[in-house]
């Protein structure tokens, strides 16, 4: 009898679970993200941000991180929300947002930053418009001025938009 039992539980163990029926609910296990409260340090108040891809080897000690409002769509217009980093202090420093082919940006696509201090954040919120479906990138050139130099880098955001 006891033998009995054991090949029963060692049977069961290696069963796989049963699949839901076909049109149930099948639940979503992954725990949404808690997202922190804004902080006094960058990390704290770019939480949940994603850092922009940098082009080229440019030495600009300079960040920038986005965030998406929501899931692009093919004709609608989407906010951007963008995070200027900047490492060192710089008299000014200015950003320029412009699309590829087949993204629009609205007017505001640029701004200025007169004195930017190192380990603040800045952020700006630029509207664009996917015109196609596809991936489309954001280009984002950042310049600043300091130390009587002046240095640029160019950022990528990537935009994939369905209909």
């Amino acid at each position: 009898m006891l033998l009995l039992c054991a090949v029963v539980s060692l049977g069961a163990c290696n069963k796989e679970p049963a699949a839901p029926p076909a049109g149930a609910a099948v639940p979503n296990l992954r725990p949404k993200p808690v997202l922190p409260k804004p902080g006094s340090t960058a990390a704290e108040q770019t939480a949940g941000m994603v850092l922009a891809a940098s082009q080229g080897k440019s030495q600009a000690l300079v960040d920038i991180k986005f965030d998406l409002a929501r899931k692009p769509k093919v004709g609608q217009p989407l906010e951007v929300s963008l995070a200027l980093i900047a490492q060192v202090q710089a008299n000014p420093a200015s950003v320029q947002i412009s699309g590829n082919d087949g993204i629009a940006v609205a007017p505001g696509g640029q701004f200025d930053i007169a004195s930017a201090e190192a380990g603040e954040v800045y952020k700006h919120t630029v509207t664009v418009t996917p015109e196609i479906e596809g991936v489309l990138l954001l280009s984002v050139s950042v310049s600043l001025k300091h130390d009587d130099v002046t240095d640029t880098k160019v950022f990528t955001i990537p935009i994939i938009a369905e209909r």
